[in-house]
């Protein structure tokens, strides 16, 4: 049985073998996709009610976004034989979609390009034809997409429905979908196993806690692009859950902050971390400054109060945290801080009372060993993930103490050679757990949790 709400995680095997082998433990169903086996006529021979969750057999044309080079006839014939052999559903296209004995068809849509303008009359479409089960998988290339789509879910529709986004922009609806009415929604084995945007299985049950989600969850996230190195659902979902707060932090991939801020609110969304490169540009469209944000002139958290979007900075908090960690005490001494944006602004403040503070920009960040200093901050994002192995420049590190606002990794190549050259290294990590821990107080109201924030 699948009840409304379920998490489905999609198989592309190569083999029957692969299939049987699975690890599908946290699912409660498994989509089967016939059309990436070697040979998909192998799928005749197996019996699906051998998997310990139901199956949902697909097998998906070319001409419809998937591998299978067959007829549609053929692709009927073998969802067919999938049924007679246990398959709990059938996904075909609705336009080719036939009722099959034994099992219940979910009639989809697919387009890997956009998200059609009138979702409405698609629905209507697609509830006229066979099926007990509709189903719209769209790429979404805006947040006006993301809105009309959740839109959608809440709309009276004449079946049940699976309302799904493709592409990374879209994630918050393979997350949330099914708490705001989707039937089902799908994980992977691995990060986009089946569809882009595709979230893993572990990453829905452990880091987005799928489970608990209801439709009273409030929602936070963090916007900025790109957002692969980003720990911050990792941190505040743990956090959330220590303290039994029925919030979710995810991800919001932004290219056009304009875009986002005009359908933030019909989402839902309360609360934003605000990563590179938005830190500044998100200021015009807010409603208030803290005092502290507004002389910084950045961003980095973004709060609903009495119905104005306000932003604070507590990227001043996480500088100030790591520097006390290290016993640095920046009054009278000299500071070359690396790079000229929002985080650098943040830096500046939090050394406030330094004999000198130099920034040097992008042209002059790869002459920086020439500046003698007593501390160095890169606030720069030269060697982030994935790009583990740049460096902001080459050379001698002319300052006693380095501190990296990078946190992921760790330990970057900037703070490997400073520690090569006997320098005091702070690492990022400090900084980011402390302006996180600073952040969820912003949101929720409630005192962060040590054993999420501090550093072990």
């Amino acid at each position: 049985m699948v009840k409304p709400g379920a998490l489905c995680v999609s198989l592309t095997p190569r083999s029957l073998d692969e299939v049987f082998s699975s690890d599908l433990a946290g699912a409660d169903c498994a989509e089967v996709r016939f059309d990436y086996l070697s040979n998909p006529r192998d799928s005749l021979t197996a019996r699906w009610d051998r998997l310990p969750i139901p199956v949902i057999a697909t097998c998906r044309g070319k001409e419809r976004g998937g591998k299978f080079e067959g007829s549609a006839a053929e692709e009927i014939r073998l969802l067919q034989q999938a049924a007679e052999n246990g398959a709990r559903f059938v996904d075909l296209d609705y336009r080719i979609a036939e009722p099959i004995a034994g099992t219940d068809v979910i009639a989809s849509f697919h387009d890997f390009e956009k998200t059609p303008r009138d979702l409405t009359a698609l629905v209507n479409e697609i509830g006229a034809s066979p099926g007990r089960i509709g189903k719209i998988a769209t790429m979404v290339n805006s947040w006006d997409d993301n809105r009309r789509l959740f839109e959608l879910l809440s709309s009276k529709a004449p079946k049940p429905m699976i309302v799904i986004g493709m592409g990374d922009m879209a994630q918050i609806t393979r997350v949330l979908g099914p708490s705001r009415g989707s039937f089902l929604t799908y994980a992977g084995l691995t990060p986009n196993a089946a569809a882009p945007g595709q979230l893993s299985l572990r990453e829905m049950n452990d880091v987005y806690r799928f489970r608990s989600l209801k439709a009273s969850t409030r929602l936070i996230g963090i916007i900025g692009n790109p957002l692969g190195h980003s720990f911050s659902p990792v941190i505040h979902n743990k956090a959330f859950a220590a303290t039994g707060l029925d919030f979710v932090f995810v991800k919001f991939p932004v290219a056009d902050v304009k875009d986002f801020f005009e359908n933030v609110r019909a989402l839902g969304i309360e609360g934003l971390s605000v990563t590179i490169p938005h830190k500044t540009a998100v200021i015009p469209l807010l409603g208030k400054l803290t005092a502290e944000a507004a002389e910084i002139g950045a961003v980095n958290t973004v709060s609903l109060r009495d119905g104005i979007w306000t932003g604070d900075n507590t990227d001043v908090d996480g500088v100030r945290a790591s520097l006390d960690s290290a016993g640095f005490d920046p009054k009278d001494k000299v500071v070359v801080i690396l790079g000229t944006g929002g985080a650098s602004k943040a830096a500046v403040a939090a050394v406030k009372g330094a004999k000198r503070i130099t920034t040097l920009g992008r042209r002059e960040v790869p002459e920086a060993s020439q500046h003698p200093c007593d501390l160095l901050i890169n606030a720069t994002p030269v060697g982030m993930f994935p790009m583990v192995d740049a460096a902001p420049f080459q050379g001698p590190i002319p300052a006693d103490v380095v501190m990296d606002m990078v946190y992921n990794p760790p330990i970057t190549r900037l703070l490997r050679s400073a520690r090569d050259q006997g320098k005091t290294v702070i690492q990022g990590t400090t900084m980011f757990l402390a302006q996180a821990a600073r952040q969820f107080e912003i949101w929720t109201g409630h005192r962060p949790p040590s054993e999420i924030f501090e550093e072990k």
